[in-house]
């Protein structure tokens, strides 16, 4: 960790993430995993969920960032 907090990509590597979890939080605690007062979940393309689009989403924001600091950035190559 000592090595990314030195080195600039790892910085803005680990902001990415440290980002990505703020927004996840924040889109929970404003409700949008939520269902409706009618019942009916929200769906997207017919058949995800909102919880799973927020997921889903979450999951391949840190899949580019990794991928893009360990292949391109990784300073221990």
């Amino acid at each position: 960790m000592r090595e990314m907090l030195e080195h600039t990509p790892g910085r803005i590597y680990l902001l990415v993430l440290l980002l990505s979890i703020v927004l996840m939080a924040v889109a929970v605690f404003m409700g949008a995993t939520d269902a409706p007062a009618e019942g009916e979940a929200i769906l997207v393309f017919g058949w995800m969920t909102m919880p799973l689009v927020i997921g889903v989403l979450f999951v391949i924001v840190w899949l580019i960032a990794y991928l893009i600091y360990f292949i391109k950035y990784w300073p221990y190559r």
